[in-house]
């Protein structure tokens, strides 16, 4: 004769310690096994969901320090045989369908009521889709419009030459031709031939003009993480 079934277990991932342990007592009275993981290292962390998969993962978006971005935890936890449910604060679609196609099988906000929350977690561990069909496609539709208008905006940046890009974040860091020019020991002449390359392929007039082209494009954040 088969004992009773043991309770699902549950990974809480969120770097709001309240919430977390509110979630996971409330859930422990429901009967599952509950346990809020320690946010010290990002290898670590997958490593010990990875050892001993959970049932479910409730994990949030927004985790900052050594672990970063949660969206880039969902495949790794997927791969290792756990469930991943999305429990973020995030108003980022762009983020939060980015975590959907990499897996999520749903995406619930904190700003619902506690109730609700501890609800359609009851029915995520249950093994109930809390995302209709056509709602996650049409999720991922956005996504994919969103990376193309990214790729648009960042389409003259990939014009510019290795050493233009280069002057173009000094420029960001708020550096004149002048101080360019004698950081790297070359003449004033040479930077300001880099500057007109620069506003010809970005097709602006100015360098505070290029600058905020930058920033809107997202590239100054796109070029540092890939240096």
């Amino acid at each position: 004769m088969n004992g009773p079934a043991l309770p699902t277990r549950l990974l809480i991932i969120d770097d709001h310690a309240l919430l977390a342990q509110s979630l996971a007592m409330a859930l422990r009275i429901q009967g599952f096994e509950v346990e809020v993981a320690d946010l010290i290292d990002r290898d670590r962390l997958i490593d010990k969901v990875c050892d001993d998969p959970p049932d479910l993962v409730l994990l949030d978006l927004d985790l900052g320090g050594a672990i970063g971005d949660g969206a880039a935890l969902v495949r790794p936890i997927r791969d290792c045989g756990a469930r991943v449910l999305v429990v973020s604060g995030s108003k980022n679609g762009y983020h939060l369908a980015t975590a959907v196609e990499e897996g999520a099988m749903g995406v619930l906000t904190k700003s619902a009521p506690f109730e609700t929350l501890v609800t359609d977690i009851l029915a995520a561990a249950r093994g109930e889709e809390l995302m209709k069909p056509e709602e996650r496609q049409e999720l991922l539709r956005e996504l994919r419009r969103a990376r193309a208008a990214m790729r648009h905006l960042l389409e003259p940046f990939e014009r510019l030459s290795r050493r233009e890009a280069e002057v173009l974040r000094e420029l960001a860091r708020g550096k004149s031709v002048t101080q360019i020019a004698a950081d790297w020991v070359v003449a004033e002449a040479t930077v300001r031939s880099q500057v007109r390359g620069i506003l010809t392929k970005l097709g602006v007039s100015s360098q505070l003009e290029a600058v905020a082209s930058a920033l809107r494009a997202g590239w100054l954040d796109k070029s540092r993480s890939e240096r």
